[in-house]
């Protein structure tokens, strides 16, 4: 590759555009499938609301009155759809997460070929005094490589680990829910 070669600029630089593109893409999607979910959890505890008020409106003596309101405190089975939403929620920015790393490694993987072509044609073009250099130069550049590699594994084990920590969380949540369910049916 030449320093010069348009065609190849011109070729990385729609590349570049074209990755771009897909994250940008990829955000958006993400973030009207957050805005469905958040939308669809918003109008079934609207639907819930307006049901127990027609439910209260029906009411004609206190007793039943108590009895309706008694009814509509129900906190496992709000704690399920908090965890159910969380759940939800988690997966959704999971995938998210997976496909903007996928899309930013193969990005580094071409950036990193162009890099590597680069300096492989300094080092064909470059005077043979320039060789320290050179070497210095190649160096750095594979160094680079390696801290992105160490950085990228470090990430990937965050991440799992951060996802082994929610999954247990919402499993946990879910028990204790199930254990207040059971004790108070007991």
């Amino acid at each position: 590759m030449s320093f010069f070669d348009l065609e190849k600029v011109e070729s990385a630089s729609k590349s570049n555009l074209d990755a771009v593109q897909q994250l940008s893409s990829k955000l958006f999607e993400g973030a009207e499938e957050l805005a469905k979910l958040q939308f669809k959890t918003i109008r079934a505890a609207t639907d819930d609301n307006f049901e127990n008020l027609r439910k209260i409106i029906s009411v004609r003596d206190p007793q039943a009155f108590l009895e309706l309101q008694a009814s509509f405190f129900k906190p496992n089975e709000q704690a399920e759809r908090l965890v159910e939403f969380s759940r939800q929620t988690y997966d959704l920015i999971s995938r998210f997460q997976a496909e903007v790393t996928r899309l930013t490694e193969r990005q580094i993987e071409i950036g990193t070929q162009q890099a590597q072509e680069i300096v492989e044609e300094i080092c064909k073009n470059a005077p043979a005094s320039a060789e320290p250099v050179v070497s210095v130069f190649k160096s750095a550049v594979e160094g680079a490589g390696n801290v992105y590699e160490s950085a990228q594994r470090a990430a990937k084990q965050a991440s799992e680990i951060t996802a082994s920590g929610i999954e247990a969380a919402a499993n946990a949540a879910g028990q204790a829910t199930a254990q207040a369910a059971g004790k108070k049916t007991a």
